[in-house]
């Protein structure tokens, strides 16, 4: 009996043992516990912040409401802009960029890596008003520092393909422009899709009607919005690009407009929250303005918190062929959804971030 009982004992103490090696592996994957025995130094609990944000890819034509969003993204605590590029459309790439540059080494960001997409569409395309060029290319009349200064900016498609390859997280895109340097990355090299977890854009027009009679009152075309219009060939690549894609169209940017009240309380901020107040003040100062539309504003605002508005999954497809109904984004009925298109958005509720993201921005 005796040599029964130290053979069970000696089993339980090994059952300990083990017990106590496996709560103590448990506790080393922990991040607080690895933190307090030494194991992690301050540069891993610094990419365990990273980790936390959402790590964007700002790409836009050097337009208004762009630059507004790009403001709204750097001032956002949860968001970390890798890369900025600047695609054909509104401004001429090479042109806008070095306000950007400019823009960020005003705001003391000018670690930001730069780039500028070729100057036309993949094919056919419709430019932009030559009035409204020459504005985005004089940056609104706003005076910007360091005028005698040289910006580095690389390709844009490759600055993208090789941002994307090196993210040690997933990347999502916003793109607030036609989709020329996202669909030029893509033919690039295909593998980004692996690490991009969703694109956010501004664009098309679902259920509305278009947006070109604004700028040029004459067109023919009533269907189309200016972003898809520029580029339809590189808006339909992506949209066949097989990665989540989610939508601002019309249809929601319709819906969302600010006034000089908004644009006051967001200068409560820092000097990002002032530019971007200053360029809405255009509208309302200088053009007389009561409230203006914040597309690509209301797109960035809706790509941190999706859930300011409601999305439906739709099958889309852009009209490429000429005629007066280029550009037009259509629904595929007898298609699986490949877009997740936002319809419903909350514009109490976005005024309400924007003032608390602008006006906290210091």
């Amino acid at each position: 009996m005796e040599k029964k009982k130290k053979k069970v004992d000696v089993f339980q103490i090994i059952v300990s043992v083990v017990s106590i090696i496996g709560v103590l592996a448990a506790l080393i994957v922990v991040p607080e516990f690895r933190r307090w025995i030494g194991l992690d130094s301050a540069g891993t609990e610094a990419a365990e912040i990273q980790d936390d944000k959402l790590v964007v890819f700002y790409d836009d034509d050097g337009s208004l409401d762009g630059t507004a969003a790009l403001l709204y993204l750097l001032a956002h605590p949860n968001v970390t802009v890798q890369a900025i590029t600047i695609s054909y459309g509104e401004a001429h790439p090479e042109v806008y960029v070095q306000h950007i540059g400019r823009l960020l080494d005003d705001l003391g960001l000018s670690g930001i890596p730069l780039g500028a997409g070729q100057d036309t569409p993949l094919s056919g395309g419709n430019a932009f008003p030559d009035w409204m060029r020459q504005l985005s290319d004089n940056f609104w009349g706003i005076s910007l520092p360091n005028e005698d200064r040289s910006y580095l900016a690389t390709n844009a498609p490759e600055l993208m393909v090789s941002s994307i390859h090196q993210s040690d997280v997933p990347v999502t895109i916003f793109m607030s422009g036609p989709a020329t340097n996202l669909a030029q990355a893509l033919r690039l090299d295909p593998g980004i899709r692996e690490n991009i977890e969703a694109i956010y854009i501004m664009g098309g027009a679902v259920y509305v009607p278009g947006n070109i009679r604004d700028l040029t009152p004459d067109s023919p075309n009533g269907v189309a919005e200016w972003n898809i219009y520029a580029d339809p060939l590189a808006a339909k690549e992506v949209f066949n690009s097989g990665i989540d894609i989610y939508l601002v169209p019309l249809d929601a940017t319709d819906q969302v407009t600010i006034n000089i009240e908004d644009t006051r309380l967001w200068r409560v901020g820092d000097k990002a929250a002032s530019y971007a107040a200053s360029l809405y003040d255009i509208s309302f100062n200088e053009y007389g303005m009561e409230v203006t539309e914040i597309w690509d504003l209301l797109a960035a605002v809706i790509m941190v918190d999706p859930e300011l508005c409601g999305f439906q999954s739709l099958s889309l497809d852009v009209i490429t062929e000429d005629g007066n109904m280029t550009g037009q984004t259509i629904l595929v009925t007898d298609n699986q959804p490949n877009v997740s298109v936002c319809l419903y958005p909350d514009p109490d509720l976005v005024r309400q971030k924007m003032i608390e993201v602008f006006s906290h921005s210091e």
